[in-house]
């Protein structure tokens, strides 16, 4: 049988499955106490350490992560919170949670019509701020960090905390700084496809202590150390097993990492566009952790899409849309929402494709993958 090549897939080797069988034997799934069980705390301070920042709280997963950092800002309805549209719909569904409202804007592009790296435009947030905007959320899509100076600027003159939406971005960085320690709070995912991952779980991360110690509450009823419920909150804790796993994949980050780059580049320099599109770049001095391989076919010519899709499925290799259809877009966003004009994310989602370039992928894998896809735009 032919080997399948995933977009994304969870690589474990035989650490993980005796951390799992360890906790089992102990019979300590989860823990209630306000600090979390064992292997809660011991992933807790090996992520802030690895991160450089001071707090981190390990979650139950991403989406739980943006909502549990939006409840401790208060954010309430009658606020606003300002979203890009291209992203998973988690980014909105954390904020309509909590009874805000999502104000959509849209992407950058550069002087050539290049979207690149898929990011909020800052110019667009300013222009969207209101006395109704209590928080901001930039998305460091495919593992690419958005242009935080300038949104920091912004953020800062209006006194607006920033919440980074780091999902797809634990190891890469901006100017030198780890993505998920750029704003007021970062989170970051631990879902199956993500670079590293938990089965599910989620982690916060922050220098302010007082948002800390109220995350702390927040992921576990609303409960204090004596046991009272002191404010609203819900079981969003991450369980023991789950904090295990995270743990020992958080060892290999750095190397999956550069499997991930070298992989891209083998792409990169394999794939011919033949003017058919764009091939993902890094700007400098940003670090890239490759999340997704995402090339930008034209989407001028609709057929180009379909038929590059349609072949490589032929030949076992998978491939995904991110995000098809923009968040603003999606019926239960145009029933609640105004109406939006976001040029930039509508041409992004008629032409992004990501390819697999994980870490599980060999050389050799990745140069198939490379020829097929340059076989494909040959059937264009």
């Amino acid at each position: 049988m032919q080997k399948k090549f995933f977009v994304n897939q969870p690589i474990f080797d035989n650490n993980e499955i005796e951390a799992v069988k360890d906790i089992i034997n102990s019979g300590l799934l989860s823990s209630s106490n306000i600090n979390g069980g064992k292997y809660v705390r011991i992933f807790e301070k090996q992520i802030a350490q690895y991160l450089n920042v001071k707090y981190a709280v390990a979650i139950n997963s991403g989406t739980s992560a943006l909502y549990a950092s939006l409840l401790s800002l208060n954010i309430k309805s009658g606020d606003e919170v300002i979203v890009p549209s291209f992203s998973f719909t988690a980014t909105a569904s954390a904020v309509v949670a909590t009874g805000a409202k999502p104000v959509f804007v849209d992407i950058l592009s550069n002087d050539e019509g290049e979207l690149f790296p898929y990011t909020i435009d800052p110019s667009k947030i300013k222009s969207n701020i209101t006395k109704k905007t209590k928080a901001i959320i930039p998305v460091h899509l495919y593992g690419s960090s958005a242009d935080i100076d300038f949104i920091s600027e912004i953020a800062s003159s209006n006194q607006i905390p920033i919440i980074e939406d780091g999902a797809q971005s634990l190891g890469s960085s901006y100017k030198g700084n780890k993505c998920g320690t750029l704003g007021t709070m970062g989170c970051t995912s631990l879902y199956p496809t993500k670079v590293i991952t938990s089965g599910e779980g989620g982690v916060i991360t922050t220098d302010n202590e007082t948002l800390y110690n109220d995350l702390l509450r927040i992921r576990n009823h609303g409960l204090d150390e004596s046991g009272q419920t002191t404010r609203f909150g819900l079981n969003l804790r991450m369980p023991e097993i789950e904090a295990a796993i995270a743990s020992i994949q958080l060892s290999k980050l750095d190397n999956f990492i550069q499997i991930r780059r070298n992989n891209s580049d083998i792409l990169s320099d394999t794939i011919d566009l033949k003017q058919l599109g764009a091939l993902p770049g890094e700007y400098e001095p940003n670090f890239h952790n490759r999340y997704l391989y995402t090339v930008f076919l034209n989407p001028n010519d609709k057929s180009i899409r379909p038929k590059v899709i349609e072949y490589l499925d032929k030949h076992n290799i998978n491939t995904a849309i991110f995000y098809r259809t923009p968040i603003h877009k999606m019926p239960y966003y145009q029933n609640l929402s105004d109406s939006y004009d976001l040029p930039n994310t509508d041409y992004a989602s008629s032409g992004v494709l990501s390819i697999p370039n994980h870490h599980g992928l060999s050389e050799d894998d990745v140069l198939y993958i490379g020829e097929k896809f340059n076989n494909a735009l040959d059937t264009v």
